[in-house]
């Protein structure tokens, strides 16, 4: 089965969380891949961004998860979607992008997943965020709204 669109973490952060203002908007999208007959995949670095925010304080514009609750939603996640590799050719694709793009700080994690889907020949991401991403050959960048 080969993935036709990786999600976001924030995609899946919405998905998740019910009391979220975009929640039914995120699932909506998901619903509407599987639907068109799509395969959405998310890479290991989703599921590492997720654990972060999910067991982030409240405070701290997290959502206050406990260790159990975050395992149980990755677990949920990875029996749902497919979760890609990253082969050795991810470090030589990031280091592409995040130089012609000048990439820095936070924003080469988006340049990781770009590579990590150029990786596993993924063409389409499904994120709230698409002017975080560089524009990237091969690459569409979808938003809940145009799905």
């Amino acid at each position: 089965m080969t993935p036709g669109c990786v999600l976001d973490t924030n995609i899946l952060l919405y998905v998740a969380n019910a009391a979220a203002p975009k929640h039914a908007a995120a699932k909506a999208a998901v619903g509407r891949l599987f639907a068109g007959g799509d395969h959405p995949a998310v890479t290991p670095q989703v599921l590492f961004e997720l654990w972060s925010v999910a067991t982030r304080p409240v405070a701290a514009n997290g959502l206050g998860w406990s260790v159990a609750q975050a395992r149980a939603e990755v677990e949920a996640i990875r029996s749902r979607f497919l979760v890609l590799e990253e082969p050795p050719a991810v470090v030589d694709l990031w280091l592409d992008i995040v130089a012609r793009h000048d990439l820095k700080g936070k924003r080469i994690h988006d340049a990781h997943l770009l590579a990590t889907m150029k990786a596993n020949g993924v063409t389409r991401l499904l994120t709230f965020n698409a002017a975080d991403f560089p524009t990237e050959s091969g690459i569409s960048i979808l938003t809940p709204e145009s799905c």
